[in-house]
């Protein structure tokens, strides 16, 4: 809905969402208002949102619902939000909004874009666990409230998990969070400030893009090679900015899948330390990759916050995460930790401190591993004749497209075809360019059946008129 203005001289168009109609949780329904306004054309590339708080005041909610909505809004890929500028609907957003709008006929949706585990591996240790605890005496005080920094015995399967990747690290030392994405937002509000420069690759996980903007942080990008992220533009990056906290995932790196070296992990620590950087890793693939060099944070424990969750090693719908830090950090960590969230699921905790105990883990981790490596061949097969890049255990794969294919139109054009995608665009940091390529999922289809049937369909489009495709969209 649109409420035009005059003033000053100048004519002024007012946006103003529509919540009629809509259901669910009051920042889902703005979020839906601006992916609508946005494919029908009444929100164009470049125009500015209202203010959190004029929207706030004139739809009668809080300023944290529009910060929400908003943030949902970035995270779909339709806005960005810019550090004392406000937010404005991106380039590329009216083919991101296709993904909001009611599929129009076509078979089954085949998912290419969601970044998950295969769960048919795990489904029956998952439903093993579920009957365990419901029939053991504990089942009265895991429903119960437990403190903010998780049960000691979670907090000392989180330990011993974590030391398998390098960090010499105990319960104490170590808190239970729900999920990474918890952990890292907790890690974003307890060491930066509203306004603070976010060193993060060139291009990153989404989810840290829409925490930057509800947090009003400015991500700084990082140039990267074949093994990630420069040491060298690091520190050009860091000096030229003055940012003092680091978000990294350096292992099967989210949307790439590169991974560095110890070589360029020693390197990247030397240079955290000498300007006094708190390297936040998100290692939530660490445990599953194959192979895998010590954690980043092995190499400067004293300034790093370690984070790592259950959510790709075991199961989605486990969300406990475990960080890991120096003592004269539990404090600020735990702080921002408790006002996110009382506590994580202790029923779930209980699930994944059991299975790190009697290494029902690593065999999930295998299975997973081995069911990866059978969608890779998968994706050899068929998408022989591109170019593309993963590593063993990797869930995904970083697909070049082929000119003139633009990552926004084959998503639009694909949905038509049933398949479901993720443009590239969540990744860039910012206004930085958006590269010609993107992150396919091969672990989130059913089986490796319908992979193939997906990745063959996602070929013909590729091989396809960009301009005939988009049309018939």
């Amino acid at each position: 809905m649109w409420i035009e203005t005059i003033g000053a001289g100048q004519e002024a168009a007012m946006w103003m969402p529509s919540l009629v109609d809509r259901a669910g949780p009051k920042y889902l329904r703005i979020a839906d208002a601006i992916a609508e306004d946005v494919y029908a054309g009444r929100l164009k590339v470049g125009e500015r949102l209202p203010t959190h708080r004029d929207l706030a005041w004139r739809l009668g909610v809080t300023v944290g619902t529009v910060s929400r909505a908003y943030a949902e809004a970035e995270r779909r890929g339709l806005v960005a939000g810019e550090v004392g500028r406000g937010s404005f609907v991106k380039a590329g957003a009216r083919s991101q909004a296709t993904l909001d709008m009611p599929a129009v006929g076509g078979p089954q949706t085949i998912e290419l874009g969601v970044n998950r585990p295969p769960t048919h591996v795990i489904a029956p240790e998952y439903a093993d666990a579920m009957r365990r605890i419901a029939g053991s005496n504990m089942l009265g005080e895991l429903i119960n409230y437990q403190a903010h920094t998780g049960r000691w015995e979670h907090r000392a399967a989180g330990a011993q998990w974590i030391r398998r990747r390098g960090i010499e690290v105990g319960p104490e030392r170590v808190l239970v969070t729900s999920g990474a994405e918890h952990a890292i937002t907790a890690s974003l509000m307890a060491f930066s400030d509203p306004g603070d420069p976010i060193l993060v690759e060139e291009l990153t996980w989404s989810g840290v893009r829409a925490l930057s903007s509800l947090l009003r942080l400015s991500l700084r990008p990082v140039a990267m090679d074949e093994e990630g992220m420069t040491p060298e533009a690091l520190e050009a990056t860091a000096r030229a900015s003055g940012a003092r906290l680091l978000y990294t995932t350096p292992t099967l790196h989210n949307p790439t899948t590169k991974t560095m070296s110890v070589e360029r992990r020693k390197a990247i620590a030397e240079i955290c330390r000498d300007l006094g950087i708190t390297i936040v890793e998100d290692d939530i693939y660490g445990t599953i990759a194959e192979d895998p060099p010590p954690a980043l944070s092995s190499y400067a424990p004293e300034r790093s916050i370690y984070i790592t969750a259950a959510s790709k090693a075991m199961a989605p719908s486990l969300r406990i995460g475990f960080a890991a830090m120096p003592s004269d950090r539990l404090g600020r960590f735990s702080s921002a930790a408790r006002a996110t969230n009382w506590m994580a699921p202790p029923v779930m905790g209980q699930i994944v401190a059991d299975w790190i105990e009697d290494g029902t883990c690593d065999v999930l981790a295998d299975r997973i591993r081995r069911e990866t490596k059978t969608r890779h061949a998968v994706a050899a097969r068929a998408l022989e004749g591109l170019t593309w890049a993963s590593k063993p255990g990797c869930f995904h794969i970083w697909l070049e497209l082929p000119e003139p294919w633009r990552a926004q139109d084959v998503v639009a054009a694909a949905r038509q075809r049933g398949l479901a995608m993720t443009s590239t665009e969540l990744f860039v940091p910012g206004r930085s360019e958006t590269p010609h390529a993107m992150r396919i999922t091969l672990t989130a289809a059913a089986d490796a059946e319908e992979l193939e049937r997906g990745l063959r369909l996602l070929v013909d489009l590729l091989r396809s008129d960009p301009d005939l495709s988009l049309a018939a969209a």
